[in-house]
């Protein structure tokens, strides 16, 4: 008996003990989207397509110049395409060379998209945060923080599990795992894995890599993997003067 209270206050603990990591990470990652909206600059983005499925394996690379004003993507040029390249994963690049309307760089709703889907929809959600240990990454002391959370509304069912790695010291996120389940009345059931990375450029976070996984089912049966990698680099920030 004694046992199972001490062990019920350590979960106590941890779940408390992750909450308040969390919570200065949002407002670290806040604090950098604020910022973000009074950048200007340029970089250089990669975008990787891996098929690994029953009836095509193929890798194709398209590169592209991105320029942003006030953290919004202004300009999204593809400059480079494979003379491999299909016309399916052809037509996919250029649907990402245009840009969106209101697109920007700020990461908080990919850096924990539990809070985003929640916001959006009128639901009953459950989210829940629990410390597992600390690890190196990147030569830094991280906080690791195991993410479970579902969401149901009229228009969308979600349940994600997930992995934070959160630097001890400045409580800002480095890196991101999560594996996410969706049914919606519009697409079905959709399953999906993210891995993002997170790097400081002129001292502003920036998503350096952010992979996708699909698997495309057909009746229960599983066509392989589909990976998309989105790599950038050449993060360059220009000064009121434009320099």
């Amino acid at each position: 008996m004694i046992f199972l209270i001490l062990l019920l206050s350590a979960n106590i603990l941890l779940v408390q003990n992750a909450n308040e990591i969390i919570k200065k990470a949002i407002a670290k990652v806040e604090e950098n989207d604020k910022k973000i909206e009074n950048a200007t600059g340029e970089f250089k983005l990669k975008v990787t397509f891996n098929y690994n499925l029953t009836v095509k394996k193929a890798t194709y690379e398209f590169l592209y110049d991105v320029k942003f004003e006030n953290g919004t993507i202004k300009e999204r040029k593809l400059t480079s395409i494979p003379p491999n390249a299909d016309s399916s994963s052809l037509r996919i690049a250029k649907q990402i060379e245009k840009v969106r309307a209101d697109e920007n760089l700020k990461i908080k709703n990919l850096i924990f998209p539990f809070l985003r889907s929640a916001s959006n929809n009128s639901s009953n959600t459950k989210i829940s945060y629990k410390t597992s240990g600390v690890e190196k990454l990147y030569g830094h002391d991280c906080e690791v923080v195991k993410v479970e959370y579902k969401i149901n509304s009229d228009t969308l069912n979600a349940e994600g599990i997930g992995k934070i790695w959160i630097d001890n010291s400045s409580f800002v996120p480095l890196k991101c795992e999560y594996e996410i389940n969706y049914k919606s009345k519009r697409f079905g059931k959709i399953q999906n894995k993210q891995f993002l990375d997170i790097n400081s450029f002129d001292d502003t976070l920036i998503l350096s890599r952010n992979e996708t996984q699909v698997f495309p089912k057909v009746l229960f049966i599983n066509f392989g993997t589909i990976k998309i990698v989105y790599e950038v680099t050449d993060f360059k920030l220009k000064n009121k003067s434009g320099e």
